[in-house]
């Protein structure tokens, strides 16, 4: 008689803390047992792991996706292949962005409805895994935000929302910062910045265009690391003045790098992502001097932009390393570079191909996994149990999903599981391709990438969904929305920098 939906025999489970050899039996989608070895015919279905390593599901808690309010540009995936391309890197979770729909700076939408609004065209599409929400904030209206911050928990489960530094129709002055980050403090609604200086960029974009140097590869020139690092430091101090914690995403330069791990070491609440790019590409990428299109580089368009080299990619590993970085996340926004609608965009409407027009993003939610674990499996750059931390464990505690999501609990965790090849076994492609890849997007700025590994199997709530190099549409439809907890890392110290406090604190 079965006892188990499915039994994985012979597996190495690697968590964020501990290696060590394992069977997993897993009943009704969720971890059931963890023992040295669990009877084969006590599962309806079983898979021989044979040895090689099993870890949580990835969880990338930084993708967007095609929704109704397209802040940049038309997105090459929408949910469904959003979430197919996700579980074929290993990813078994996301967290996405609903978008702030505005008229006006009087008035702003419901935050909750847009998040509805969202989750409702989600929902009409076939899921391969399961979603979660950011909010994107770039209009504050200091009077009713508190009520709409309780109403985005309360009703949709959102815990987290965005804000930007730079885009001229998205950046927030630092007094909307402060409004914005003294109500999230108040609510337990972690802080996500987008730290660039917009005004410095706008002033060097126009220098740049008025010396004629308009093509792709300025768009890194007009975003220097220096941009970076003075924004993060000043939203450091924001953050230490209104003691709300503040998570960096996609952290690049080594000056933001620099005054982060400053900050940390104060025992500031602050916390970093990075991603991929960030680790394997250069500035240098965007003069694609080997095409005789120079607006091939528009595909290594995104923002912060990647660096100069080796030293500024080598500050990132050490950053990962050392624990300056919280989570790996992709920042997965595939903008097509063919369509007239995607990177070509910048040749609308009377321009020719500037810069300044292209739409920023690449896609990578796919390859973030296997790009990482090739330098966490061969220990030249992370331990295993680094790169779980990173990619799946931090990410549910820094964003309300642990340990339902991010770990291997028997009886509380989702059988979310990533089944890798067994060392010298893996036969899959030895280098990266888009036709390999299963997004909706033309191109992949990893072309060409080395990799010694790739998820053999990937089960979502127990379910294989990708085996193999196979997505398994039988199981497809499989996801749903999850609605998140308060962080469990994103906690005030509560201490102050001067008498003054916030009157929810000196009213209670």
């Amino acid at each position: 008689m079965s006892i188990y939906d499915t039994i994985i025999k012979n597996g190495i489970i690697c968590t964020a803390s501990d290696t060590f050899k394992s069977d997993i039996g897993i009943k009704d989608g969720k971890i059931s047992t963890l023992a040295e070895s669990i009877d084969s015919s006590k599962g309806n279905i079983v898979i021989d792991a044979e040895e090689a390593y099993i870890t949580p599901g990835g969880i990338d808690a930084h993708v967007h996706l095609r929704e109704p309010m397209e802040l940049f540009g038309v997105i090459a995936d929408d949910f469904e292949s959003g979430t197919r391309s996700a579980v074929a890197g290993g990813t078994t979770t996301i967290i996405a962005f609903a978008s702030q729909n505005s008229e006006s700076n009087d008035s702003p939408e419901d935050l909750a409805r847009a998040v509805k609004l969202c989750i409702s065209d989600a929902m009409s599409q076939k899921l391969y895994c399961d979603f979660a929400l950011h909010l994107i904030l770039y209009k504050v209206n200091k009077e009713i935000i508190d009520e709409q911050f309780q109403k985005l928990y309360e009703e949709v489960g959102v815990t987290s929302v965005k804000m930007y530094m730079t885009y001229p129709k998205l950046q927030l002055r630092d007094y909307d910062l402060m409004n914005v980050m003294y109500t999230a403090r108040k609510n337990g609604i972690t802080t996500m910045l987008h730290a660039e200086n917009g005004d410095m960029i706008e002033w060097m974009i126009e220098k740049l265009e008025e010396q004629g140097k308009t093509d792709p590869y300025y768009h890194a020139v007009s975003r220097p690391s220096l941009i970076e690092g003075e924004a993060t430091g000043r939203a450091i101090v924001i953050s230490q003045s209104l003691d709300n914690p503040v998570l960096f995403v996609h952290v690049s330069a080594p000056s933001a790098i620099n005054c982060i791990r400053k900050a940390q070491t104060k025992g500031l609440k602050i916390f970093a992502e990075t991603c991929p790019q960030y680790c394997f590409l250069e500035a240098e990428d965007l003069r694609c001097i080997h095409s005789h299109d120079p607006f091939e580089g528009s595909k290594y368009v995104c923002s912060p932009p990647p660096r100069e080299g080796k030293d500024d990619q080598d500050s990132v590993w050490k950053g990962l390393q050392n624990g300056t970085f919280t989570i790996v996340s992709s920042d997965h926004c595939p903008t097509l570079y063919g369509g007239e609608d995607g990177k070509r965009a910048a040749f609308k409407n009377g321009h020719n191909g500037e810069f300044k027009w292209i739409p920023n993003g690449i896609p990578g939610v796919e390859t973030r996994m296997p790009l990482m674990f090739g330098n966490a499996v061969n220990g030249t750059k992370l331990s295993l149990e680094r790169f779980v931390e990173l990619h799946s464990t931090n990410p549910a505690k820094l964003y309300g999903l642990y340990p339902k999501k991010g770990s291997i609990l028997p009886g509380i965790s989702d059988a979310d599981l990533v089944v890798w090849y067994p060392e010298g076994k893996y036969t899959g492609p030895s280098t990266i391709s888009n036709n390999m890849l299963n997004h909706d997007c033309d191109y992949t700025p990893f072309e060409g990438y080395g990799i010694n590994n790739w998820p053999r199997y990937t089960l979502v709530k127990g379910k294989v969904v990708y085996k193999e190099g196979e997505i398994i549409n039988d199981n497809s439809g499989i996801g749903s929305y999850v609605k998140r907890e308060k962080s469990k890392l994103a906690v005030p110290n509560n201490e102050w920098v001067s008498e003054l406090r916030p009157k929810y604190l000196i009213d209670k």
